[in-house]
């Protein structure tokens, strides 16, 4: 069954629930990141309330598989909680036998979801086309700090800290992913 699961970059963008053929699912943390008088908001709301966008919490061992993954990258600096929740809820999906897709334009998003086989589109942008290991740099003592370091100051210093792709690797014909057409 083929799920889809919009993150705020999605709504904000106009994604409207009711249109899509398929299970369509987000997580309580993306309502908190759409502003309350907006349009995105109130479609967020009323395709809640009709049941048509299904709102749902992933488990915490899904949390904790992407909380790693994220650290892995570098990429945990650049995703809120709603974004981890997102990812997480494509791993819950994809453990009861769904084929999710996350619909955002979130490169961070995308880059996680690449790693960890989860199924993206995108709707503005062109979508990644590299993969990204990330390495986290003070840009005022130049201190280095691991990829997974959570912080963002500079303990030495208290400058915000900045990141740079230590590696990346080139995403070839991924069939794990949907394009625009």
């Amino acid at each position: 069954m083929i799920a889809y699961i919009l993150d705020t970059s999605a709504l904000v963008m106009g994604v409207n629930p009711s249109i899509i053929k398929g299970d369509v699912y987000s997580v309580p943390e993306v309502e908190l990141e759409l502003p309350s008088d907006s349009m995105a908001a109130l479609r967020f709301a009323t395709s809640r309330d009709s049941s048509i966008l299904l709102v749902q919490s992933p488990r915490q061992t899904s949390n904790d598989m992407v909380r790693k993954a994220s650290l892995k990258l570098g990429e945990r600096l650049s995703l809120s909680k709603a974004d981890l929740q997102i990812l997480a809820l494509g791993l819950d999906l994809r453990l009861k036998g769904m084929n999710p897709t996350i619909v955002s334009d979130d490169y961070a998003i995308q880059n996680v979801a690449e790693h960890l086989g989860i199924n993206y589109t995108f709707l503005a942008t062109f979508g990644i086309t590299y993969e990204f290991n990330w390495s986290i740099y003070c840009p005022a003592c130049f201190r280095r700090y691991v990829h997974s370091y959570t912080r963002r100051l500079c303990e030495v210093c208290g400058t915000e800290l900045k990141r740079k792709v230590m590696k990346k690797y080139r995403k070839i014909g991924s069939s794990k992913n949907h394009r625009n057409s």
